[in-house]
């Protein structure tokens, strides 16, 4: 098994050498360019996504005290790590991640309950075609 040493003018090549370090800032401001413009396009995603009332929704859920339902009657459900974990980092009105979810959900199904009947399933029990 053959060692390839590379020579020493290899290793030395672009040291002080003025067109290298031109050529990596010019990639350096391509790279910032970038991510400016995935910024921007992510704050008129963010923009559009507010106009649908979902947000404002989210948030009537959050205020709201709760009465409507019973917390006792929850039901555990998992999420992903890094979902638990963001929501964890979040303190609005000071409420749980268990608050959180169901208020995201309850806003989701209020923007988008008719789009979701389109995917219901159809119920497949015995009972459907027994008559009293």
């Amino acid at each position: 098994m053959s060692k390839d040493i590379p020579e020493i003018d290899d290793l030395t090549r672009g040291i002080n050498d003025s067109e290298l370090i031109l050529t990596q800032d010019s990639v350096e401001t391509q790279v910032e360019q970038r991510e400016n413009n995935n910024e921007a396009q992510e704050k008129d995603i963010s923009v559009s996504l507010s106009d649908t009332g979902c947000w404002d929704d989210f948030m009537e859920f959050l205020q709201s005290d709760g009465s409507g339902t019973d917390k006792t009657e929850r039901l555990v459900c998992k999420l992903d790590r890094d979902l638990a974990d963001s929501l964890d980092d979040c303190d609005i009105y000071g409420r749980c991640r268990s608050d959180l979810v169901n208020a995201i959900v309850r806003a989701f199904f209020k923007s988008y309950l008719p789009r979701l009947a389109e995917y219901r399933r159809e119920k497949k029990s015995l009972f459907n075609s027994y008559n009293l």
